[in-house]
């Protein structure tokens, strides 16, 4: 006889020690590209980053590449979070500018890696790096129906928009070093940005 209970699943130890094991290798990946770029994030650095044998990278990733699509991956992850936690039907232009920007601000550097090494990287990362742009643009462009509709911007072909504040916040942070010299570049000109482009949808 059923009692009824549902059963509940617990990990077990040695799942919770690989889970730990494989976020340890992600966390130190991401160290290493923040000081040494994509091209020196090898598995070796990486491994000796975490105090763990060459070989245990590969338990935890096939390859180098499946390595890197997991640091990109988790680059990205800090700005889908912000993009999915907006209003899905309020939201305006600015506040999806402003959770972007948000999100770049988190990871900067390791952004700014990303967009300079991005022809450098395989191509499931790369792709990463294309599916998290155009998930930009599609809540800039939901925004901006909305927007018209209220009356607050005027319109404008919304490929347009998305392509000029990927464009410019891109090129900003590629060039981090020029436009915020030791500084972060979203704080220093994160608020121009989103003025320059809101400044072209005034009615």
């Amino acid at each position: 006889m059923k009692s009824g209970i549902a059963s509940v699943s617990i990990p077990r130890p040695r799942t919770r020690q690989r889970e730990a094991t494989r976020r340890q290798l992600v966390e130190a990946g991401l160290r290493v590209v923040a000081e040494h770029g994509f091209a020196g994030a090898t598995t070796a650095a990486i491994a000796r980053a975490t105090g763990k044998a060459h070989g245990t990278v590969f338990v935890h990733f096939a390859t180098r590449d499946a390595l890197v699509e997991a640091l990109v991956a988790e680059v990205g992850q800090a700005m889908s979070q912000r993009l999915s936690a907006l209003p899905a039907d309020t939201c305006g232009v600015g506040e999806v500018m402003d959770a972007h920007l948000l999100a770049l601000g988190e990871h900067e550097v390791l952004y700014a890696r990303l967009l300079c090494e991005a022809t450098t990287l395989p191509l499931s990362a790369r792709a990463r790096v294309f599916a998290l742009q155009s998930a930009v643009g599609s809540r800039l462009r939901q925004a901006l129906a909305r927007d018209v509709g209220r009356g607050v911007v005027r319109a404008m072909d919304p490929v347009a928009l998305t392509n000029l504040w990927i464009a410019l916040t891109n090129h900003y942070l590629m060039n981090r070093d020029l436009f915020a010299p030791g500084a972060s570049v979203v704080t220093l000109r994160g608020a121009e940005l989103k003025s320059q482009l809101l400044a072209l949808l005034q009615p």
